[in-house]
């Protein structure tokens, strides 16, 4: 008390609150942005269309094209390709189609796209998979943050295949830079095979992951196309 009124100042004076700053908002806020367009499934699905368009990847692909591909089961898992999702990531594990890939970008030295019967068929498919992995970063095609690891690839889960579509979309996406992607000359789309319907029932443990993985995503979208339509 005798402290203020030596200062001057009334023993009831306060000091006036600080005045906050608040950056005002951009029109275009996180509500008034539009709602991700592109699902894992439809990531999948534009994708599978480019791959198409690679020379040499149409063997990873023929099966799609026979009488009732849908209804056929693949050599390794037994179960029916019902979605893009499990088609690419089968055939992503087969390590030479990483390579057909990489190939497609014309560089100086071409990675082995064929496998020793003889062999431990799975040691070499992850060899492929490590040669393409080591070539994208070492030619500085896709960036470190951006590369998968192997075990990610032959993980059972979604979250590490969505890392793995980025890093082909990146490879992807420079050989279509390149003018070395002719997506015009596409007769039957491969994306055309798959129907939103045709995700039936889960045939194993990994179709149920992945038919809620989609499912959840889908909500998810939907939910964003909501909030954003309230708050305009």
């Amino acid at each position: 008390m005798a402290l203020s009124r030596r200062l001057g100042q009334s023993p009831a004076t306060v000091a006036p609150p600080m005045e906050t700053s608040i950056p005002s908002q951009n029109t275009e806020s996180v509500l008034n942005r539009n709602a991700p367009a592109t699902s894992i499934y439809q990531t999948s699905v534009n994708l599978l269309d480019k791959l198409a368009c690679i020379e040499g990847f149409d063997i990873y692909l023929a099966s799609l094209f026979e009488d009732s591909a849908l209804g056929k089961t693949n050599s390794d898992s037994s179960t029916p390709y019902l979605n893009p999702i499990q088609l690419l990531w089968d055939t992503f594990r087969q390590g030479t189609s990483l390579c057909v890939i990489y190939n497609a970008l014309r560089p100086a030295e071409l990675l082995s796209t064929t496998l020793d019967e003889s062999q431990n068929i799975l040691r070499q498919r992850k060899d492929r998979v490590y040669r393409f992995v080591k070539a994208c970063k070492d030619n500085q095609i896709v960036r470190d943050e951006d590369l998968f690891t192997i075990s990610e690839l032959f993980k059972d889960d979604t979250n590490s295949f969505v890392k793995v579509l980025k890093t082909i979309e990146i490879v992807v996406d420079t050989i279509q830079s390149r003018g070395l992607l002719d997506v015009s000359s596409l007769v039957e789309k491969p994306s055309a095979k798959f129907a939103e319907a045709q995700l039936g029932p889960p045939q194993d443990n990994r179709d149920r992951v992945v038919k809620e993985f989609v499912e959840t995503e889908r909500r998810y979208v939907q939910d964003l196309e909501l909030l954003q339509v309230s708050t305009m």
